[in-house]
C-alpha cells in the first residue's frame, strides 16, 4: 500500500539531486547559481514526509531506521545525492534483512521483534550524530 507514495517521493528527491548538491555550496551560492532554495526547501520536506509516513503507517516504528541510514551511507560514499539517495535505499533494505535475520536467529525457536534489533543498531548511532562536534549545516548558516 506504501510503494506508491515512496516510489512518487523517492523520485522527487531523485530528481532534485543535483540541486541538492549546489545547496550543499550554501544556500547563497546556490541562489546566484539559480536554485530556488525556499521551493527546494519545501518540496524537500513534503516529499519526505510522504516517505517517512507511508512507511511508518505500514511497518511501524522500524521506519525509523529509514532516518538513520542515509546519514550512515553517508560516511560511506560521500554527500554526492546522486549515489548517496539510491545507497540508502539498497543499504536500508539490506539492513532491514540482516536486522530481521539476526532477530530470528537469536533466541530460537521465539523470535526477537524487528524493532529490538533496529533500536540496537539505531539508538547508538542516532547518538553519536547528536554528541558529535556540531559543525553548522551550509543551508542553515
Amino acid at each position: 500500500m506504501a510503494l506508491p507514495f515512496v516510489i512518487v517521493g523517492v523520485a522527487t528527491i531523485y530528481f532534485f539531486a543535483r540541486d541538492l548538491n549546489v545547496v550543499l555550496l550554501g544556500e547563497e551560492e546556490a541562489k546566484t547559481l539559480g536554485v530556488e532554495v525556499e521551493r527546494l526547501k519545501k518540496i524537500m520536506i513534503a516529499s519526505a514526509t510522504l516517505i517517512t509516513a507511508a512507511v511508518v503507517s505500514v511497518s511501524g516504528i522500524i521506519g525509523f531506521i529509514g532516518l538513520i541510514i542515509p546519514h550512515m551511507v553517508r560516511i560511506l560514499v560521500g554527500p554526492d545525492h546522486r549515489i548517496l539517495i539510491p545507497s540508502s535505499a539498497l543499504t536500508g533494505a539490506i539492513v532491514m534483512i540482516l536486522c530481521d535475520t539476526i532477530g530470528r536467529m537469536i533466541v530460537r525457536p521465539a523470535e526477537l521483534p524487528v524493532g529490538v534489533i533496529t533500536s540496537l543498531l539505531g539508538v547508538p548511532f542516532f547518538i553519536y550524530l547528536v554528541r558529535k562536534k556540531k559543525r553548522p549545516i551550509p543551508w542553515q548558516a
